[in-house]
């Protein structure tokens, strides 16, 4: 009963260097089950990561001593793309925002924060990585959505399409299939929080937009009349298969 409890325990490297704030994050999250790693500096984040990869959550302030946020999270992210990723700042601007998408960040948290909002953010980064590491292809059967030149495979995080092979992070592959699975079809803002973010209430709807934004950049190298992630105004976003729509 003990080791099974035991292998059920989550892990989050925290890195944060103000150590009244540390110290009260490092207490929640261990009051809500997670094993906690706390670093003070991007070289020890980097340093703890490298000891022990098996974590499931990069919980990252922005602004820590050598190497900074995004550095750490660039690095990370480049050899791991099922770790969620959420950066903790103060800095809310639209430019970082987009810097950190960029870079593979799964959300951001701006300081100050609702605690119960980081909480359930932080709860549902780490299911998906959890989720990620139980659609790993059993006997080499990949899972496969295709529609029209776009082909997106969730086991191992690519999106085959005519301009070639984009490798994704957990996350971002997560609101395309939610698109494609629904394509043609309209998909609110608040929609997507709920059944991919799986978050309900009043959340920050911009981060939306901005993970849209990315997606866009994989999928209209190829410039298409409509564009294959429509917004449509005051509703949402539409994927249109491309060859479906004139």
């Amino acid at each position: 009963m003990l080791s099974a409890t035991k292998k059920s325990i989550k892990k989050i490297l925290l890195v944060e260097d103000e150590p009244h704030l540390a110290f009260n994050l490092e207490l929640n999250l261990k009051a809500q089950g997670y094993e906690v790693h706390l670093a003070e500096s991007g070289d020890k984040a980097l340093e703890f990561y490298q000891s022990n990869k098996a974590f499931d959550l990069l919980l990252l302030d922005v602004m820590i001593p050598e190497p900074n946020g995004f550095a750490v999270a660039k690095s990370i992210r480049g050899v791991d793309k099922k770790i969620g990723i959420i950066m903790l700042t103060a800095r809310a601007s639209e430019a970082d925002r987009v810097k950190g998408l960029e870079l593979g960040v799964d959300d951001y948290i701006c300081k100050p924060f609702n605690l119960n909002e980081l909480l359930l953010k932080v709860k549902r980064a780490v299911l998906r990585s959890e989720l990620f590491n139980d659609k790993i292809p059993v006997e080499n059967q990949e899972q496969i959505c295709r529609r029209g030149p776009y082909s997106l495979n969730t086991s191992t995080l690519e999106l085959e399409s005519p301009s070639g092979t984009q490798s994704l992070t957990a996350l971002e592959s997560d609101i395309l299939l939610a698109f494609m699975e629904n394509e043609n079809a309209v998909l609110s803002r608040e929609y997507l929080l709920e059944n991919v973010w799986g978050m309900k209430g009043q959340f920050e709807t911009r981060t939306v937009d901005n993970f849209v934004v990315r997606l866009r950049k994989y999928l209209e190298k190829i410039p298409g009349k409509p564009p294959v992630l429509e917004s449509i105004r005051g509703r949402g976003y539409r994927f249109n298969t491309p060859g479906t729509k004139e």
